[in-house]
């Protein structure tokens, strides 16, 4: 039996593009990502695009134990943190591997579904 250690996973929406000031974010999705990255003057360790999403895990500069995994909405061009019970803004590049293993964050139908009402996810069997 698979069972993963993060137990649920909650999206908490923190703003939209629209918020940050950024015009057409399809033709500029990299500028959207890197003006999300300036507000807390971070780096993206990984940054996996996807057709619905981009899943972005962002460190402190010269810090690899203080990530955190966002996602951008491509769909309703919003922003969102993941957390997990426990610990969220700790975490490694290995841990964000796992994590994305664990949960399927990139499968498609996570990009669609996660962000259409539901408030909280677990890891797949």
């Amino acid at each position: 039996m698979h069972r993963s250690s993060r137990g649920k996973m909650t999206p908490h929406r923190l703003f939209g593009i629209r918020e940050l000031g950024v015009r057409n974010p399809e033709s500029n999705l990299d500028d959207v990502i890197r003006e999300f990255l300036s507000i807390g003057d971070a780096v993206a360790a990984r940054w996996i695009q996807m057709p619905n999403a981009v899943l972005v895990f962002q460190v402190v500069p010269g810090n690899p134990w203080s990530g955190a995994i966002y996602v951008y909405d491509r769909n309703n061009e919003n922003f969102y943190m993941l957390t997990f019970e426990g610990a969220e803004d700790n975490l490694t590049v290995s841990d964000f591997n796992e994590i994305v293993a664990d949960y399927k964050l990139t499968d498609l139908s996570f990009c669609v579904s996660v962000f259409d009402g539901s408030t909280e996810l677990t890891a797949a069997a």
